[in-house]
């Protein structure tokens, strides 16, 4: 993981904006939620086993990833 070149929130080691500063880069929402997904799934890539706050942090990541395929089915498109 790395930092956000613009405001330093953690991002995947492949993106150089986190996803609030891409959309108001003004990214379209497809490359906005391929960069929220990438960044939900190298945090639970980058979980340190054991400690509860990383498990916390785990399931809110998996939260997320299944919230945004949900709204894609919803929508009737997939990303």
């Amino acid at each position: 993981m790395r930092k956000c070149e613009r405001c330093g929130a953690p991002i995947p080691d492949t993106l150089a904006l986190c996803p609030d500063c891409l959309r108001l880069a003004g990214a379209d929402a497809a490359e906005v939620s391929a960069s929220e997904t990438m960044r939900d799934i190298a945090a639970i890539l980058s979980i340190e086993a054991g400690t509860e706050a990383s498990e916390k942090q785990a399931v809110q990541a998996i939260m997320n990833i299944a919230a945004r395929l949900e709204r894609s089915v919803t929508n009737g498109k997939t990303e």
